[in-house]
């Protein structure tokens, strides 16, 4: 395993304003660190900012437009059907139902991720929290995990991701067979071994913070090594996962952290 993990998870002290401007070039997908730049570059309201904001916005509209072309090549070459934008249900109440949009991560972004956690891969089980389609657990089937793991609340999505698996076998010739937690994220229990937890914004701002409570609750019981990926956390979220004493940051990039749990042996 990474050196930079050990320094972690023993709590050595690590500057997060230094990692973040460390971790701001790790950001190369798609221009990613210039995205970052030009939208806080918008914030000043200042008669120069104001004056170049048309260039600004056409600028992150073409990396925008970029990516979405780039994003729909992954079902392209594996048959699969994982893109595109979809307003589910999350908190399973049909009567009063809290609508959230789905959709994929662009595959340079999750190989971007993963290339820059600094642990070995192999003996994690990857668990991906909100698996909608299964795009994330395909792309993880690139790198050594133990074990594939969606949980997904929305039973379509599901029967979805599993025809994506066998399309993607079948072009590729894998044998992937990932396992589907269909249900409430707040009822699902992890696997008892180590995992890593990829959260690619599943749930909205006031059920995120309440969902990493619960995940922390139940790993407290869970006496496994445990990273967290988490792709554009909520400012609620990431403020509470800066000041977490049950997270070690390894990653601190605008768009992406990848975190240690400081309590596993």
């Amino acid at each position: 395993m990474g050196g930079a993990y050990f320094i972690g998870v023993r709590g050595q002290a690590v500057n997060q304003n230094w990692m973040r401007m460390r971790d701001f070039f790790r950001m190369r997908a798609h221009f990613g660190w210039l995205y970052a730049a030009l939208s806080r570059l918008k914030c000043p309201n200042t008669p120069i900012v104001r004056t170049a904001a048309p260039l600004i916005d056409r600028v992150l509209h073409h990396l925008d437009q970029r990516t979405q072309r780039n994003s729909a090549k992954f079902d392209e070459c594996f048959g699969t059907k994982t893109y595109g934008r979809l307003d589910v249900p999350v908190n399973g109440d049909r009567a009063n139902p809290v609508i959230w949009g789905y959709s994929a991560i662009n595959h340079d972004f999750f190989r971007e991720i993963m290339r820059n956690i600094p642990a070995s891969l192999s003996e994690y089980t990857f668990v991906d929290i909100g698996s909608g389609k299964g795009a994330a657990v395909l792309m993880a089937s690139e790198y050594p995990f133990k074990h594939l793991v969606g949980v997904e609340l929305n039973h379509e999505l599901v029967d979805e991701a599993r025809n994506n698996v066998q399309r993607f076998n079948e072009r590729t010739g894998k044998e992937i067979a990932p396992e589907w937690s269909v249900g409430d994220f707040f009822q699902w229990g992890p696997p008892q071994s180590p995992c890593l937890f990829f959260f690619n914004n599943p749930f909205p701002e006031p059920l995120t913070l309440v969902a990493m409570q619960h995940l922390e609750k139940v790993l407290s019981e869970h006496p496994y090594r445990t990273l967290l990926v988490f792709r554009k956390a909520p400012k609620t979220c990431g403020d509470y996962l800066n000041h977490s004493t049950f997270w070690m940051p390894l990653r601190l990039a605008p768009y992406w952290r990848v975190y240690a749990r400081t309590s596993a042996p």
